[in-house]
């Protein structure tokens, strides 16, 4: 078992919500910043902690934190106007573009601890990192990593069939315009957990804002964002996800093609599920040796 020092932390993103977190550290001006995938968290999976431990040791800063859709269902504090709302978000609840006020909340955390360069690390979910800096080019942030990235709308796609796919994009769509976005779907659109027409608009839908890197539509304009990004990546799937739909190898090919040329990096371990449960050590090895050669 891995044990980490560190201390739980917080911050108020702009918008008023209270997020949490566990922050390792190292005194520089470099920091790894981990975002947790569909209704995770900021410390269940068993590579956080090896994560954290290896890029620590290095010297490197670390911060695993939540975002408002950590959980299926998370009450959360909101600071409106000097006063404090409860107020439900949590992964079945979340509106994918608010991300935005999430990851800069804890860009600013680690700018007030004195960091001036943050490695965004996302596990699944990592359309949100990829949409942050599309959007705002922060300067703050120096690389990324995906751990697993999934395409929730690719996915779908192959999970429901083309017809079946379409006929729910119009569905959710219609149910968001009606102001129904907290209405639940039905189970077999639940892939992660229950899910409510919002939700799945942003990432699972066609049209949504985080269908980012579509792997079943190769020629799709929104592949352009990643494209356009400066930063040194770094992308690892587990050779045996499920999740990754239609295939690894595809998707792998396609962050290879897609990703702007040799600032992107991507690696596939072998016989690793979608979490590297039983892979930890051999992914830390990979980020850390990545972080090393781009940054120390």
């Amino acid at each position: 078992m891995v044990m980490l020092t560190g201390r739980l932390v917080k911050t108020v993103t702009s918008d008023g919500f209270e997020l949490q977190g566990f922050w390792i550290d190292m005194g520089g001006d470099t920091a790894v910043f981990h975002s947790h995938g569909t209704a995770g968290d900021f410390y269940t999976h068993k590579f956080i902690d090896v994560i954290g431990g290896r890029v620590s040791g290095m010297g490197v800063s670390f911060l695993t934190a939540n975002n408002r859709g950590h959980d299926v269902y998370a009450y959360l504090r909101r600071y409106i106007d000097g006063r404090v709302r409860w107020v439900q978000v949590g992964g079945a609840f979340e509106r994918f573009e608010d991300c935005i006020f999430d990851i800069e909340g804890w860009l600013d955390f680690l700018e007030g601890e004195g960091v001036r360069r943050v490695v965004l690390e996302g596990h699944s979910l990592c359309q949100k990192l990829l949409y942050y800096q599309s959007l705002r080019s922060d300067r703050r942030v120096a690389g990324q990593i995906y751990l697993s990235p999934g395409s929730d709308a690719s996915y779908m796609y192959y999970s429901l069939g083309v017809e079946r796919f379409r006929e729910v994009n119009s569905m959710v769509r219609r149910m968001v315009e009606e102001g129904r976005g907290e209405e639940l779907l039905p189970r077999e659109l639940a892939i992660v957990c229950p899910m409510g027409a919002l939700a799945y608009y942003g990432y699972m839908s066609e049209e949504g804002a985080g269908n980012l890197y579509p792997y079943h539509d190769p020629e799709s304009p929104r592949w352009e964002a990643l494209s356009k990004l400066k930063e040194p990546m770094l992308i690892v799937f587990g050779g045996a996800d499920k999740l990754i739909k239609p295939s690894v190898d595809v998707a792998a090919r396609m962050f290879r093609e897609r990703g702007g040329g040799s600032r992107v990096e991507v690696r596939v371990v072998e016989g690793a599920n979608h979490s590297f449960i039983g892979f930890e050590d051999e992914l830390s090895e990979i980020i850390v040796e990545w972080l090393g050669r781009k940054f120390m």
